[in-house]
């Protein structure tokens, strides 16, 4: 991964679990490459899926809720949430 040399740095301390830090150890050592880097990587990864996982994402979503629907005729999910909210 490249970093911009002109970027300001902060330093902090992060606590993991011993057999997490063990395992960032190990494949930093495979990779040669510090654990800094890899924790790094991995924080900048953003866990935002792909485009093609979101597409799969959208159809899956989209299958369940035309489910729901079918399996719920006549049901106002919208109004029932709503009356629940302002339940007294």
């Amino acid at each position: 991964m490249y970093y911009d040399t002109n970027m300001n740095w902060i330093t902090t301390n992060i606590r993991f679990p011993e057999d997490v830090y063990m395992e960032l150890k190990l494949e930093a050592a495979r990779q040669r490459r510090s654990v800094a880097d890899i924790v790094r990587e991995r924080v900048t990864k953003k866990n935002t899926p792909g485009k093609k996982s979101l597409n799969r994402l959208m159809k899956e979503l989209d299958r369940l809720a035309t489910e729901t629907a079918r399996q719920n005729k006549g049901i106002d999910f919208t109004k029932g949430l709503i009356e629940m909210r302002y339940e007294q």
